[in-house]
């Protein structure tokens, strides 16, 4: 099976030797069941951008034959402009087979229309200074978020509507077991999207904007980057562990 590896926003695919997904690249190809690629797309380029260059990548690694895409967060959105806008003829019968999102926001991000727009004013202020540090300490310019807002999320493209015959399935992280549900840096974003909407989070994306197409169930007891691998808890008190290995190999064993 060909497997592609869609990376979001927040870092590159490989920073200092640290891979977006941890250990995963290992762990399949020593399985030896399946030949994966994990595309290098720039970080915080538009989802045009990015889905061009993800696009030339599953090209060049798998010219012919069915293709599985994964994609963490961001990387589905540029999925979903790849596949309407067909590139390379990825979309056609026979290319891409299916896109399995997790924890993607397809509805946008409360996080994302905070930082986007001007400082406000009031509490609001209080919560989007906390945000932003906690955001700047993850290395993200806070300008890319505008590609993830409400309004941006909007205008990509509906690859399901489009292209019906791949099949299209999402994952959501809804949050750690226990007293904290997200790592210490993301409980501000955490407690910012649950305000709003009320809903579970991940610290990134809420419960509604994560689904697209078949909705799996359960959602993964984790938060937005235990998701791929990362605990943001250096010092890790509570003692969390997720096995996102054994995540994945349930999501490829159903593909």
């Amino acid at each position: 099976m060909n497997l592609v590896f869609a990376s979001g926003f927040l870092v590159p695919q490989d920073i200092l030797g640290i891979d977006y997904f941890a250990g995963l690249q290992a762990h399949i190809a020593g399985a030896g069941l399946h030949d994966a690629v994990f595309p290098v797309v720039p970080p915080l380029a538009t989802c045009e951008v990015r889905a061009g260059v993800l696009a030339d990548a599953i090209q060049t690694a798998f010219p012919n034959g069915e293709v599985h895409i994964i994609a963490h967060s961001m990387g589905g959105l540029d999925s979903r402009t790849l596949i309407a806008g067909n590139l390379h003829g990825l979309s056609d019968p026979g290319r891409i087979a299916s896109l399995t999102t997790l924890s993607t926001p397809h509805r946008g991000s409360p996080i994302a229309d905070l930082l986007a727009g001007p400082r406000p004013e009031g509490l609001e202020r209080v919560l989007y200074d906390g945000i932003t540090h906690a955001i700047s300490l993850l290395g993200v310019d806070t300008g890319a978020l505008a590609n993830l807002t409400t309004a941006a999320a909007q205008q990509v493209p509906d690859a399901a509507q489009i292209c019906p015959h791949i099949r299209y399935r999402s994952y959501f992280a809804s949050g750690r077991p226990g007293v904290l549900p997200t790592a210490f840096i993301l409980a501000p974003t955490h407690h910012y999207i649950y305000t709003i909407t009320g809903q579970n989070n991940d610290g990134v994306v809420a419960l509604n904007s994560a689904q697209y197409g078949e909705f799996q169930q359960p959602s993964w007891r984790c938060d937005h980057v235990d998701m791929i691998g990362h605990n943001l808890d250096p010092l890790n008190p509570m003692g969390f562990n997720f096995d996102h290995l054994a995540a994945f190999d349930t999501i490829i064993d159903s593909l």
